[in-house]
């Protein structure tokens, strides 16, 4: 009853669409209304809804994905879901699940297996990464045609590698104080 009612410009501005809602929360029944409906699959989150999050995600592929909702995900990939819209790939997050049926479906709708993460680079696919702690997902990436040779090529060859501002061990300890400082003295 809401659908032919709801203005598309007033959801449009709101900055989410009913459609994250519907993944976000696992509600496949209205998922698949709103599909049928017309509303965009490919709608992103504004960038004031995404801040929200901390993993910046935008679409509702992401939210579908994140859930480990297969069903979800599959609906949202047949209606034209773009899996290379959100900051980290939704096949990162599939991979870090270890659900196989969920690396398929992306797969097979064209998700980036070369995915890297643009806030952490690395000079070799954060896909690799992730699936380190599966090595059957790992296998099966490499099968696929996933881009191990950029794990075993460094750009400083047999070389030195330059020398780090920082020594490892300082990185957890406290930070001191930089201003003044008061010290009591006991005059008695």
């Amino acid at each position: 009853m809401l659908i032919p009612v709801t203005s598309r410009t007033r959801v449009k501005r709101s900055g989410i669409s009913p459609l994250h809602l519907a993944a976000e929360r696992n509600n496949d029944d209205i998922l698949e209304e709103l599909i049928d409906a017309g509303y965009d699959v490919n709608t992103a989150l504004s960038n004031e809804r995404s801040c929200l999050y901390e993993d910046r995600r935008t679409t509702p592929l992401y939210f579908a994905v994140f859930n480990n909702n297969i069903y979800a995900t599959e609906l949202l990939l047949q209606a034209g879901a773009n899996p290379n819209v959100d900051l980290i790939n939704p096949l990162l997050i599939s991979i870090r699940h270890g659900c196989l049926k969920t690396m398929k479906l992306l797969l097979d709708h064209g998700a980036n297996i070369d995915a890297y993460i643009s806030s952490h680079p690395t000079a070799f696919p954060a896909t690799i990464m992730f699936s380190m702690k599966y090595l059957s997902v790992l296998k099966y990436l490499l099968d696929l045609g996933c881009d191990a040779g950029s794990c075993f090529e460094c750009r400083y060859g047999n070389g030195p590698h330059p020398a780090l501002n920082y020594r490892r061990d300082t990185l957890n300890d406290p930070q001191l104080a930089k201003g003044p400082t008061v010290v009591q003295v006991s005059t008695a």
